[in-house]
């Protein structure tokens, strides 16, 4: 389910080993306890890479799906151990102290143990839930099988019993998930929007909603101007045509506007071309800045109203839509790369009549009472009615961003919300001052848009550049100027909104800024060719340097304790004899054997089995003597043994 079926092989392979191979350590609960710390260490490592190479929203579920390979060595500490459980005093700070003053003390202490194999399965189908393909039809079918197939092993209840309840519960978990994924269809498509991701044809606005805004203050994008190049002020995501009361889209369908972008070479280099220029030639000649930040696939590049061409960017592809808004399929989650503008003409295509003229009827009134209020003439100058439009905003609004006007959902005759703004509380924000501008242009004959985006208000001083953060999201009209054949950019706005939106930022938002610039300067640093080959093959070299340092730390206590057997000294290991060699067979008759019962104690339930008892009884005593008698063993002794093993495994096998 997390895409990585080889390590997923190769954990299965170390954890069941342990079945067919008789390999063990004593592992002590200092050695559990220094085992803890290191896997503790490697998932915080684990979580500042994962952090620092992709978006913070997928951070957690990628972390989830390591750490079964990163808990992978607790799980070896109690695979291959001499215990079946770990103490639960290894996972706690507290409890170790606490062991060792009682240790340093001559106190006794019940130390409460517990199957680290539970964490680990849990662990394992919280992974896959995770997983970049827990959204296939196997997952289900997965999950209630491997945890119906635990349970049967945990309870020993019989499979016909366990059957019936694991099919109630997968066909639980199968409504439950449909209902799920039918409420995300339904809570994506509402409004018109998808829930979560931008939508080039649709804009959702807070027109007619009271209450105070909240926008993130975190950095969305970093910009730096070229040499010699102003940055530019607005910077376009997405433009719509149509004003539906509230919310603005536009009128073509978005599945079929979107057309590919191709990649050209200008004086030996790749640029993507944004529009048709004869300066598209000299790339030379116009400005430029760099643009820095993290990006999904489908995101908008905010772009100036009159950008040209893209360089350097590593995208899979790029889009333009007839709107001019362009929708990127970045290569990795952060991007960079040079924007140039300023190349005599935009990306977007000239205005429909029928679409860019449109008033709704519930406006209409009002917008004719004030364009001639204000004298607004038809056949005047462009940058006067403008001029005009931006005076009278200017000196009689007032920016805000407590939204007081409510829009009337039942009252057929109340004025709108757009109307409630232009005559009577004439305070609001930037949507109000672009839809309203639109409006009172195109009453006056002028074809006008909508356009969302950002404002490039903010200058980093220390580093020479400008961050947008998303306070910086910002609404304009994009209006069209006959006489050049373009469409120009307008912003009604007050300017004193500006003022709102800067300041001293507080502690937590500088560090918050600080942590986003080492993450995509670190990410764009690691991939770089040039760094790539090198941080490769430090992982790699410190990856092996570990795993030697552990690989001959395990080998050595493994011939420690093969000599200490051989030598016939206890110290704390199993002095094996040939009668160990039925366990495995013996198993198939008895099951496993329970932890702490005697070899002996259990391997005697035998005797009712077996048509020569006596023969059992006798390996036993002679085990038993073997093992615990401080006596030298005796050759005779030790035949003799054998010898009953052997005849005692035939028996076995022919029952």
């Amino acid at each position: 389910m997390t895409d990585r079926p080889l390590l997923g092989l190769l954990l299965a392979l170390v954890t069941e080993s342990r079945h067919w191979t008789r390999v063990r350590w004593d592992f002590d609960d200092e050695t559990c306890g220094r085992v803890w710390q290191f896997c503790s260490l490697g998932i915080a490592l684990a979580a500042v890479l994962i952090w620092l190479d992709g978006s913070r929203y997928t951070a957690l579920p990628s972390l989830l799906s390591w750490l079964p390979a990163l808990l992978m060595p607790m799980q070896f500490i109690q695979s291959y151990g001499l215990r079946d459980s770990l103490p639960l005093s290894t996972f706690s700070f507290l409890a170790k102290r606490r062991r060792q003053r009682n240790k340093r003390l001559g106190l006794i202490e019940d130390s409460t143990h517990f199957n680290f194999g539970n964490l680990m399965f849990a662990t394992i189908l919280v992974a896959a839930a995770v997983g970049s393909k827990s959204s296939s039809w196997l997952f289900l079918p997965g999950l209630v099988g491997l945890s119906g197939w635990m349970l049967l092993s945990a309870s020993r209840s019989r499979p016909i019993v366990l059957l019936p309840v694991l099919m109630v519960a997968g066909l639980l978990a199968l409504g439950g998930r449909i209902a799920l994924e039918r409420a995300d269809d339904w809570l994506s498509g509402a409004g018109g929007y998808q829930r979560g991701r931008f939508d080039p044809n649709f804009s959702t606005t807070l027109i007619g909603t009271a209450g105070a805004i909240q926008q993130s203050t975190d950095i969305v994008w970093r910009l730096l101007p070229g040499e010699k190049s102003a940055p530019p002020r607005l910077l376009r995501t997405g433009t719509f045509n149509t004003f539906l009361g509230v919310n603005w889209q536009n009128q073509r369908v978005p599945a079929t506007d979107f057309t590919d972008l191709d990649t050209r070479l200008i004086a030996g280099e790749a640029y993507y071309l944004l529009q048709d220029s004869e300066l598209a030639a000299n790339p030379a000649g116009l400005p430029y800045f760099s643009l820095r930040g993290t990006a999904a696939e489908e995101s908008p590049l905010p772009l100036p109203g009159d950008a040209t061409m893209l360089r350097d960017f590593e995208l899979d592809g790029v889009e333009r839509n007839t709107f001019g808004t362009v929708r990127i399929f970045p290569t990795r989650p952060v991007i960079d790369g040079s924007v140039f503008w300023r190349g005599g003409t935009n990306p977007e295509k000239p205005p429909l009549p029928h679409e860019d003229l449109r008033i709704p009827i519930a406006e209409r009134d009002v917008i004719r009472e004030l364009i001639g209020e204000l004298g607004i003439q038809r056949d005047a100058e462009l940058r006067s009615n403008l001029a005009v439009i931006q005076t009278w905003f200017h000196k009689n609004f007032r920016y805000t961003r407590n939204l007081t006007i409510q829009h009337p959902l039942y009252r057929i005759s109340s004025p709108t919300a757009i109307a409630r703004f232009l005559k009577q509380t004439r305070a609001g924000h930037c949507e109000y001052f672009a839809t309203a501008a639109i409006l009172m242009l195109r009453e006056a004959g002028i074809p006008a848009r909508y356009a969302t985006g950002y404002a490039v208000m903010e200058r980093d001083m220390k580093r020479g550049g400008f961050v947008v953060r998303g306070t910086h999201g910002h609404a304009w009209c994009r209006v069209w100027d006959s006489a050049s054949g373009m469409w120009i950019d307008f912003d009604p706005t007050p300017p004193d909104w500006f003022a709102a939106m800067t300041g001293t930022p507080p502690l937590m938002q500088r560090l918050n800024d600080n942590l986003k610039r080492l993450r995509e300067d670190f990410f764009l640093w690691r991939n770089r060719p040039a760094n790539r080959l090198a941080v490769s093959l430090a992982t790699l070299g410190v990856g092996i340097a570990v795993a030697g340092f552990i690989t001959k730390r395990l080998w050595r206590s493994k011939r420690r304790l093969a000599d200490q057997v051989r030598a016939g000294g206890y110290a704390g290991s199993v002095i094996r004899t040939p009668l160990h060699d039925l366990e495995a067979r013996a198993r198939k008759s008895l099951g496993e054997r329970p932890p702490g019962q005697p070899f002996g104690q259990w391997l005697i339930r035998l005797r009712a089995s077996l048509p020569d008892s006596p023969a059992l009884d006798e390996a036993i005593a002679l085990h038993q003597r073997l093992r615990f008698d401080p006596a030298p063993p005796e050759p005779a002794d030790q035949e003799r043994l054998a010898r009953l093993a052997k005849q005692l495994d035939g028996m076995l096998k022919r029952i």
